[in-house]
């Protein structure tokens, strides 16, 4: 066992579940403070990537999880065997990269206890749960910026977000969004998924769904970007059954 390896510092992210809840308690008729605004702008990579940084297994992610500690650009992690095992059953289920699985599994063993000692088919649900919550609040981030910008461009041309706003479409969110809207339509369920969770598999699907066609909306209805003819067709080509 290697005492430490690496990996690209693109598989880590701060959690979306924290970072949603202090954007949701700040003030939508002011600009925000300038810790929540470098979130923003930190951010910003996956802002335009969305759900697509949440990566495939990997060989060498899974290579990577043997050795001792783990650095992720600026970020170290110990490797803890036992969680390790159960990070490559979730990659598995998942299709998660194994790295950003330990992480999830990490983080959520650190906030329940009990987690950690849970049964295979309780884990597995509890880990489905909190990955789709990550990835759901991914998409309500953004779909947050787009709210604030337009509600605050009312008090003033110019505000914090309404700039990160156009910048995520500037740098190429709505053919990312597209993208992956089509391929959430056409996707079917993970052969590796255990039966009993299908129908959350299917609600969390719905759910991102939806949340998709929010941004899009709003970005639409505020011209962050324009709804072309050959965009109008593919979505309406999207919903043929």
């Amino acid at each position: 066992m290697a005492d430490a390896s690496s990996v690209d510092d693109s598989l880590w992210w701060d959690s979306f579940t924290v970072l949603l809840t202090e954007l949701e308690n700040s003030s939508l008729s002011s600009d925000l403070p300038p810790n929540l605004a470098k979130k923003l702008k930190d951010n910003h990579a996956w802002f335009v990537d969305t759900l697509s940084r949440f990566k495939p297994p990997n060989q060498s992610s899974k290579e990577a999880l043997n050795s001792k500690t783990l650095k992720i650009g600026s970020h170290q992690l110990t490797i803890q065997p036992q969680l390790k095992d159960k990070a490559l059953q979730i990659s598995s289920c998942l299709l998660l990269d194994e790295v950003q699985s330990y992480i999830l599994v990490e983080r959520s063993t650190k906030h329940n206890n009990a987690a950690a000692d849970s049964m295979a088919p309780e884990f597995l649900h509890m880990m489905l749960i909190q990955y789709y919550k990550e990835r759901q609040c991914l998409l309500k981030c953004i779909r947050w910026i787009l709210m604030h910008a337009i509600h605050n461009c009312r008090v003033s041309e110019y505000n914090t977000m309404k700039e990160e706003a156009r910048k995520l479409f500037h740098d190429g969110l709505e053919s990312k969004l597209i993208l992956f809207f089509d391929n959430l339509l056409s996707c079917s369920y993970p052969e590796q998924m255990d039966v009993d969770l299908f129908t959350m598999w299917a609600e969390e699907t719905l759910i991102e769904d939806n949340l998709v066609l929010d941004i899009l909306f709003l970005a639409y209805y505020d011209s962050f970007c324009t709804c072309s003819g050959e965009i109008w067709k593919k979505l309406g080509s999207l919903y043929k059954v």
